[in-house]
């Protein structure tokens, strides 16, 4: 069957995200990329590049994707905490999205991300920019008290990159039996990182809703 141009691409990508998340920028391999997505080594080359432009191509439609996501929830007429909940639940759901996404960057973390290019750092900062000016209008309300922005940030995504990187080792913990529980499939963890530094954030009493 031929692809088209779009469809070869994203399935260059969609190939290339599993594998990088699976083995490690330098455990995949690009004739094993070329053939899960159907295509030859040439069309790849043509469509995207080489390996390094694989990765960065991966990471770069990933952030994009977010930070539109982003976008779209900051932009709404809500209130501050009820944005701060949408953002957080936006994050986890782009990541239950993009499940190959959380373990490509736990391997770039333990690597000092050497492999991120720019354009991928660039994106990441942006999207830190976003964080930061929504705590910053919390906190010129009065709603919110002052935070390191970046800590934040960490504690949001660092949690939700964690719990799904970790899926397959929950499942085997699960397996071990009903004395030690984890949490489950069903667990809401944007809820719970919501309620959880928002509570933080607030400057409110701890008895009163933010």
């Amino acid at each position: 069957m031929v692809q088209d141009g779009g469809t070869a691409r994203q399935n260059i990508l969609d190939a290339a995200s599993s594998l990088f998340a699976e083995r490690g920028f330098e455990g995949a391999r690009v004739d094993e990329i070329a053939r899960r997505a159907g295509v030859n080594k040439a069309m790849l080359y043509y469509h995207v590049g080489n390996k390094q432009a694989l990765y960065t191509a991966v990471l770069k439609r990933n952030v994009e994707c977010l930070e539109k996501e982003l976008l779209d929830s900051l932009g709404s007429q809500l209130s501050l905490a009820e944005r701060f909940r949408l953002v957080i639940s936006t994050i986890g759901s782009f990541l239950q999205s993009f499940p190959d996404h959380p373990r490509i960057m736990l391997r770039e973390f333990a690597s000092g991300g050497d492999r991120m290019e720019p354009v991928v750092i660039e994106g990441f900062v942006r999207i830190l920019a976003m964080i930061r000016s929504l705590l910053e209008e919390g906190v010129r309300s009065g709603e919110f008290r002052a935070t390191d922005p970046l800590m934040t940030h960490i504690s949001v995504v660092g949690a939700s990159l964690v719990l799904n990187a970790v899926q397959p080792l929950r499942s085997r913990v699960v397996a071990i039996g009903p004395t030690f529980e984890v949490p489950g499939e069903g667990v809401d963890v944007g809820a719970f990182l919501s309620d959880f530094l928002l509570h933080g954030l607030s400057t409110s009493s701890p008895g009163e809703k933010p």
